[in-house]
């Protein structure tokens, strides 16, 4: 079979979820099993892997998303225990006493807060903290989602202490295939993964720069007052300063 034709095969299950999720407006509850089902199938009819295996990588599948959320539950019990105690009134107010302009709260709390939860916790923990937290601040809803998202574009490389690079890459490549390519390349394993990360680092740390400047140019454009960019603009000092003062360190 052509590369091209498996290649289309095998992004079916990510196809059936965008169609089912954003097209039919299903909840993931019912949209992740058809699109789990659908790469069982695949992987049974077109590469003839064995049952046993399709068990055992669903089982492993379920004890790596029981991982996830503890996460991402963890992150939510802090949020609930930050409202109901009043911490979020008293980070609040700190942050209105550093600036009260929303484009300066935006970068400081989804980019740069939001950039060191995503290195502790990863897993759209950011968004779930954060989101709430620019919304406590007068933020528009769809204005604080929007922010939160964007900003969390650059710190997945390095997610959850790594486990981007050295889990969902790692985990993903390690076959003896792949093992014997290296080897016969002169490179170890641990070595390609270590250059996976650098390089994928360099790339976002490059784009990662201009990251704050453009969320609060649409933050400004969408959202602010004259509805332009002009506005978001204005702070291009402190934007691109921000933008390095995460990704360089």
């Amino acid at each position: 079979m052509a590369p091209v034709l498996l290649a289309i095969l095998a992004s079916l299950p990510i196809v059936v979820i965008l169609l089912l999720m954003v097209v039919m407006r299903w909840p993931a509850t019912k949209a992740m099993p058809v699109s789990w089902l659908t790469a069982l199938v695949l992987a049974f009819i077109i590469w003839e892997v064995p049952f046993n295996w399709l068990f055992e990588a669903s089982l492993n599948g379920i004890f790596l998303a029981l991982q996830i959320l503890l996460i991402v539950f963890g992150a939510l019990v802090l949020l609930f225990t930050m409202q109901e105690s009043g911490a979020l009134d008293a980070i609040n107010k700190g942050f209105n006493n550093i600036s009260a302009d929303r484009r300066i709260q935006a970068i400081i709390i989804a980019w740069l807060f939001g950039g060191f939860i995503e290195g502790a916790a990863g897993f759209g923990t950011p968004a779930a903290l954060m989101a709430p937290l620019l919304l406590s601040l007068g933020f528009p809803a769809l204005a604080a989602v929007l922010v939160a998202l964007i900003a969390n574009s650059t710190p997945v490389s390095f997610g959850a202490v790594g486990t981007s690079t050295w889990g969902g890459v790692g985990w993903t490549l390690d076959t003896p295939a792949v093992r014997q390519a290296l080897t016969n390349a002169g490179l170890t394993f641990p070595d390609f993964i270590y250059q996976i990360g650098v390089w994928t680092a360099v790339l976002h740390s490059i784009m990662g720069i201009f990251v704050p400047l453009l969320m609060v140019m649409i933050l400004t454009k969408f959202f602010g007052k004259n509805k332009t960019v002009r506005e978001g603009w204005e702070i291009w000092p402190y934007a691109l300063f921000a933008g390095m003062a995460f990704v360089i360190p």
